[in-house]
């Protein structure tokens, strides 16, 4: 997985934050093969901090949340449950349409009427 850093009006993303995004992001290799992350911080005037994160797998699917609050922690926390609610729905999309494909397979097979059981 190659994690890739973008920071706007913050001058660099401390080691203990940078980690805890890290150990975030590969709890979601446990869901899909995770290809490149982009992860986009910037802190607001008001002090908010707005953190952007794209997840591309090796399936050629790619998955963005975004959230704006106090924290980077908190922030990083909302978006890994809207990444996996994104990656669960699109395996779970697949899967269906997959059982889909073997009930229409089983139901165009005929037996011959020939064949001796």
């Amino acid at each position: 997985m190659n994690i890739e850093y973008y920071h706007k009006n913050i001058e660099s993303l401390g080691s203990a934050s940078r980690a805890y995004v890290e150990e975030k992001l590969k709890s979601l290799e446990k869901l899909t093969e995770v290809r490149d992350v982009h992860v986009e911080i910037s802190q607001r005037k008001d002090g908010d901090f707005f953190m952007n994160i794209t997840v591309r797998s090796n399936n050629g699917n790619e998955y963005r949340a975004e959230e704006k609050n106090l924290t980077i922690n908190a922030c990083i926390d909302i978006i890994q449950d809207e990444l996996r609610n994104q990656i669960r729905r699109d395996t779970e999309k697949t899967r269906v349409l997959q059982r889909r494909g073997g009930r229409s397979i089983k139901k165009k097979m005929t037996i011959d009427e020939n064949a001796r059981f």
